[in-house]
């Protein structure tokens, strides 16, 4: 905050007078200087809107880019890159002056992360990642490293565990079918998906590397081929 010119002081006085509350405060507010600061409080964050600062938005804001970057990556590489991402992000949501100034160890809250900051911090790794974030991120995993190790079980997860998802999945499509009330002809296509599905499975091979990258562009006869094969019994 600067200081007040006398003429400045008038013209706040009447604008103070004018404004018809009973509390105002004349500042000489210096927007450039709050950006500069790290953090910027959140009450005066609105005052002092930040300009983008450049990395934050970690890998560019590409989910492809940053899975694949992870699928090649050891452990430790994936922890640092995951790690890095959410401290860019928080960076960013907090205005501070670069990602460093970020501890991963320290709680969201002692840095000054508000609800509504906390939202943004979620959009923003929602959009470099992907992944649907629940509102509550920042509650559920209160650190840069709880939630740097949240998303690595999303977007790396140990074969164990992806294991152990595809189980679940099967359990409720599995309590789905027992409620669904079918025709002989509907059941027939269901048995026939589900035969085709365990016989890829018990085969080891994925035939999704033969298909069509995009349906859109394939040929009518490239979708009749892959309709036969997705449904073809044996």
């Amino acid at each position: 905050m600067g200081a007040l010119t006398t003429e400045d002081g008038m013209a706040a006085f009447s604008a103070g007078c004018a404004a018809g509350r009973a509390l105002v405060v004349p500042v000489a507010l210096q927007p450039a200087a709050l950006r500069g600061r790290s953090p910027v409080h959140p009450l005066l964050r609105v005052l002092a809107p930040r300009e983008e600062q450049a990395g934050a938005a970690g890998g560019g804001g590409d989910p492809a880019a940053l899975r694949a970057r992870l699928s090649g990556a050891a452990e430790a590489e994936q922890r640092r890159v995951l790690l890095d991402l959410v401290r860019g992000q928080l960076a960013a949501a907090l205005g501070f002056a670069s990602p460093g100034a970020v501890d991963a160890d320290r709680g969201f809250l002692e840095m000054g992360l508000d609800s509504l900051t906390g939202v943004e911090l979620r959009n923003r790794l929602s959009a470099a990642t992907g992944l649907r974030l629940p509102a509550t991120l920042v509650f559920d995993h209160p650190t840069a490293a709880d939630v740097a190790r949240h998303l690595r079980t999303r977007l790396a997860p140990e074969p164990g565990r992806a294991v152990d998802g595809l189980l679940a999945e099967l359990a409720r499509l599995e309590a789905g079918l027992d409620q669904v009330e079918a025709d002989e002809e509907d059941r027939a296509r269901v048995a026939a998906r589900l035969r085709a599905l365990a016989g890829r499975w018990s085969d080891g091979r994925d035939d999704r590397d033969e298909e069509p990258e995009n349906l859109d562009a394939a040929s009518a006869e490239e979708v009749f081929a892959l309709l036969d094969n997705e449904f073809e019994t044996s």
